[in-house]
């Protein structure tokens, strides 16, 4: 057997993206962004982590953000949708969790859509944006 030893902070930041914007309409269309990308990222996961030039930006993935009028995305902000998260809407307001550091991706399209975001880790906040008492300084 295997065992696996390295540091990797990427996978322990227990992220909260909260993206709050002018109307339910706004929120929707973020989300169905995200769920569109979602899918493409699981079409389109390149796992030589683009070694060839070649698959840096399919055309596919450029076609797909020209549809959704995400121009300034690139490859790996649409990779991190492939990766765990959790995205749910209540009303106007957008909710991403996610244990990646890397969230260019997820501020790219609240941002692109109208959000004010706020981003706050559930290792030192609690879910209602309080501080956790028993939370290390």
């Amino acid at each position: 057997m295997k065992i696996w030893r390295s540091y990797g902070s990427e996978h322990s930041m227990d992220l909260v993206l909260v993206g709050t914007f002018e109307s339910a309409a706004l929120a929707a269309t973020a989300q169905e962004r995200m769920e569109a990308l979602r899918i493409l990222a699981e079409a389109e996961w390149s796992d030589d982590h683009w070694q060839r030039p070649d698959e840096r930006m399919p055309r596919q993935i450029i076609n797909e953000l020209a549809k959704l009028s995400l121009y300034d995305m690139g490859r790996h902000d649409v990779d991190i949708y492939a990766l765990d998260h959790t995205v749910t809407r209540d009303d106007a307001v957008i909710t991403v969790k996610t244990e990646e550091s890397d969230i260019q991706g997820f501020l790219k399209v609240l941002l692109n859509v109208g959000a004010r975001v706020e981003i706050f880790s559930r290792h030192r906040w609690n879910e209602d944006r309080t501080p956790k008492i028993d939370a290390e300084a």
